[in-house]
């Protein structure tokens, strides 16, 4: 056999052992473990044999397959932006004072998101007037003699009603993530709406609880100057597997490990009665859901400010320093207790914490009076401006979640039954074997030996197909499955291509190896143009379709890849072998 045959034969069977090896965690979730747990990580990586894959590398089942919780949350912007308003006034009184003009005071109006000031006289209006020309989120309505009306821009308000939904849907989305349900869909529909699937999850109460509990923002201090972590390691040494180890990746001790769990629990011992550890997730990408390691602070049990007293928080560049930073604004009473805070602990820092996870720890350089505060967030080294910027608005949505500007209430909860999924599973599976018996049997009855190499191609371009959508921890939709009987058409649809083509070199007299040769070659790019205009429309669908539309187009993309690999490659390979003999070279 010649060197070409073998290199082509070497990428087969390398592409194959892959592609079993890939599908043993979906093996073991669906036939090892107890229907109960297919969703449970956890429970899959303690079942996997130390040289298979990683858990995360599964097929997974979506909720139309496995059954699970549908809801639909509705963002109540229009009571955000009236509560939005109010605080604006208050904002703006505070301001008025510390430029001197007293005897200033305020209404609103909710409906029509109105604020109207009223002075003691029209001199102290006017400098009313000229003091609040820089505000650009309101603009002026009209003027009385004693009073001066402003009403929320236009803009403000498209603004405002996107993020309330934005920063909503990352609240529920961490909640989720940290009830552990495996490929969780969390969308925006709508304007003001936000749809939820849990596949898996059987009770919509609890799901309701979760999901609707109010976040939690906290500003606690990190307990730099302790040397707990160091001791702990002292006298507990970490298991050897776990990973876990102390690092200072700041100017104070830490842990960091890659199991949450294993981390915190082991973390908290010995732990201090006015002492806690939390975590902070650290990822070397943007990746929502991924946690590459945590990060364990060592910080005060005692909370002196939270959420409520925050009244907006904002992302942008430094005029000075050119880094992205967060600009944070606190009400009356909040502004007093942060600058008490932080003027208090000169020098520590502060861990800015919702729902438990650590999000930021800046550093407290001097007070902070006024109820103002910027966060500066550096430049994390190899992170291009959009990763820089992308970081500071994530964290901006998190304080905005934390101060609750938009309540979320329930539109729509439903419960899909598994038995439904169950039967979908059935009839999907064996709408797909039917279906690959069928033309199995036709290609071996009408192309014989032919037939029968592209048999083998056709049952390899289906495990392909399984092992890519394992890999990329795809889920597997009813649409899904549906990609997947079609791909496996268009793998049949090149292979008889092929045969065709071969037949007619067969007729026009030429020998066995050269109508392989040219029946390959000139079928080559009739094939890959097939194949790549279907894969574009594949990418424009992945790109905007979303859920079932989403499962389809993924499996038509691997489907086709894996397509063009085994008619042009795999069934040259075999065909090349039984006709041109073990010593004949074929060129591609």
């Amino acid at each position: 056999m010649g060197r070409s045959n073998w290199g082509r034969w070497l990428i087969i069977l390398a592409v194959t052992l892959g592609s079993i090896w890939y599908l043993i965690p979906t093996y073991y979730s669906f036939f090892i473990l107890p229907k109960s747990q297919r969703n449970d990580e956890k429970a899959l990586q303690a079942r996997l044999p130390r040289w298979a894959p990683s858990a995360k590398h599964r097929l997974n089942l979506g909720l139309d397959l496995q059954g699970g919780i549908h809801m639909v949350m509705r963002v109540d912007t229009q009571t955000a932006l009236q509560k939005r308003v109010e605080r604006r006034g208050l904002q703006i009184l505070n301001f008025l004072k510390d430029q001197k003009i007293e005897g200033v005071t305020y209404t609103t109006n909710p409906e029509k998101l109105e604020l109207t000031l009223k002075a003691p006289d029209p001199a102290t209006l006017d400098k009313v007037e000229k003091e609040l020309k820089g505000f650009d989120d309101f603009t002026r309505v009209g003027r009385a003699q004693d009073s001066i009306t402003y009403q929320l821009r236009d803009t403000q308000v498209s603004r405002f009603r996107e993020d309330a939904v934005d920063q909503a849907m990352l609240v529920i989305r961490r909640r989720i993530d940290k009830w552990g349900v495996a490929e969780v869909d969390v969308r925006k529909m709508g304007t003001d709406s936000i749809q939820i699937s849990l596949p898996g999850r059987q009770d919509p109460e609890q799901a309701k609880e979760l999901i609707g509990t109010t976040a939690q923002l906290e500003f606690r201090m990190v307990d730099e100057k302790s040397n707990h972590f160091s001791q702990l390691v002292a006298k507990h040494p970490p298991p050897a597997d776990s990973g876990i180890k102390l690092v200072r990746p700041n100017a104070y001790e830490q842990l960091e490990g890659k199991d949450r769990d294993q981390l915190l629990a082991y973390a908290r011992q010995d732990l201090p009665a006015n002492q806690d550890v939390l975590l902070q997730c650290v990822t070397a990408q943007a990746q929502k859901g991924s946690c590459d390691s945590y990060l364990a602070y060592l910080v005060d049990k005692a909370v002196p400010l939270t959420g409520e007293s925050l009244a907006g928080a904002d992302a942008s560049r430094s005029p000075t320093s050119n880094d992205f930073e967060v600009n944070l604004s606190f009400d009356t009473q909040g502004g007093v207790e942060f600058g008490k805070l932080t003027g208090d602990n000169v020098g520590r820092y502060m861990a800015i914490v919702l729902d438990d996870n650590v999000n930021s720890a800046p550093r407290i350089n001097e007070r902070i009076p006024n109820g103002r505060a910027r966060i500066t967030m550096g430049r994390s080294l190899g992170k291009s401006d959009e990763q820089a910027y992308q970081e500071a608005k994530n964290l901006e949505l998190v304080l905005r979640a934390g101060a609750l500007p938009a309540p979320v209430t329930t539109g729509e909860i439903r419960q899909v039954g598994a038995s439904l999924g169950d039967e979908l599973v059935r009839k999907g599976s064996l709408a797909a074997i039917v279906g690959l018996a069928l033309v199995v049997a036709f290609m071996a009855v009408y192309y014989r030996k032919s037939g029968v190499i592209a048999d083998v191609a056709l049952i390899l371009n289906g495990l392909l197909i399984l092992a890519g959508l394992a890999l990329f921890n795809a889920t597997l939709t009813l649409p899904g499955i549906a990609g997947f009987v079609l791909t496996l058409g268009i793998a049949v649809d090149a292979n008889v291509l092929i045969n065709e083509r071969v037949r007619e070199e067969l007729a026009a007299g030429k020998s066995a190896r050269a109508a392989v040769d040219q029946g390959y070659d000139r079928a080559f790019w009739t094939i890959f143009d097939a194949h790549v205009t279907t894969l574009i429309a594949g990418l424009i669908l992945l790109s905007t379709g979303t859920g079932p539309v989403r499962g389809f187009a993924t499996s038509l993309i691997i489907g086709l890849v894996a397509s063009l690999f085994t008619s042009i490659v795999v069934t040259r390979a075999i065909t090349t072998y039984f006709v041109h003999g073990r010593g004949a070279r074929v060129s591609v």
